[in-house]
């Protein structure tokens, strides 16, 4: 077929109204994704994930600040021995002037270590719980306070062994393959650390930080002594 300016062209009604409406359809669609794109640039940005961004950030910080902190609490522990080790063999030494004893210097730094060993031992008095006979334990114990953290979350470890003067003093680590999904199952474990107060295996008040995961070591530590001082009056 040869096409030219005479060749005519029919259409039907019925197509004419086709194209018209297909036609219509196209331009009304177009409107409204551009009024919907202009929507969306008026709204504002999402605020989760700058807040997600903002609290992962904090516990990042918060994180480096304990560990810190702890480093320098070792610090000061490091030189607290080293002074009370040089006392401890400044007065043996004196010992062996005055009385006479037969002292070599191998013998006073055995002393020494041994006194050493037996001090930090005294002042770090918290058990690990690694099995359920264990923690069957908890239940002769007229009081107990028991740290249930894991070990991915050290940095956040409270030094609970400084209660020990006070009450029986455990830690159960919820990545122990043994026993740690059942005490989270069981204790209904949702934070970590979470620290629990027991009266011969009996749950008497728990703590639990707040969204960093950390406590205020002093501050929970002032409270456990108050609920340890109002059990006992009534134990």
């Amino acid at each position: 077929m040869e096409v030219n300016k005479e060749t005519k062209f029919t259409l039907s009604i019925e197509t004419a109204v086709s194209i018209l409406v297909t036609v219509a359809m196209i331009i009304g669609m177009w409107y409204s994704l551009q009024a919907e794109i202009e929507l969306a640039k008026e709204l504002p940005e999402p605020e989760v994930s700058r807040m997600e961004y903002d609290l992962k950030d904090q516990m990042v910080r918060d994180s480096i600040l304990n560990t810190e902190e702890k480093v320098e609490k070792l610090e000061e522990k490091v030189d607290s021995v080293k002074d009370d080790t040089r006392m401890i063999q400044e007065t043996l030494l004196d010992m062996n002037n005055k009385w006479g004893l037969q002292m070599n210097n191998k013998f006073i730094s055995y002393l020494v270590l041994t006194f050493c060993s037996l001090s930090s031992w005294l002042h770090s008095q918290s058990v690990n719980l690694n099995s359920f006979a264990e923690i069957q334990g908890l239940n002769i114990q007229k009081c107990a306070v028991v740290q249930v953290n894991a070990s991915w979350n050290h940095a956040n470890r409270v030094q609970v062994e400084k209660l020990s003067k006070l009450c029986y003093v455990a830690e159960i680590d919820l990545n122990n393959k043994k026993i740690g999904a059942v005490i989270q199952k069981e204790w209904k474990i949702k934070v970590v650390p979470t620290i629990i107060i027991l009266k011969e295996g009996v749950e008497v008040m728990r703590y639990e930080p707040g969204i960093s995961m950390r406590f205020d070591e002093q501050e929970v530590f002032d409270k456990i002594k108050k609920e340890i001082q109002w059990q006992e009056k009534i134990w």
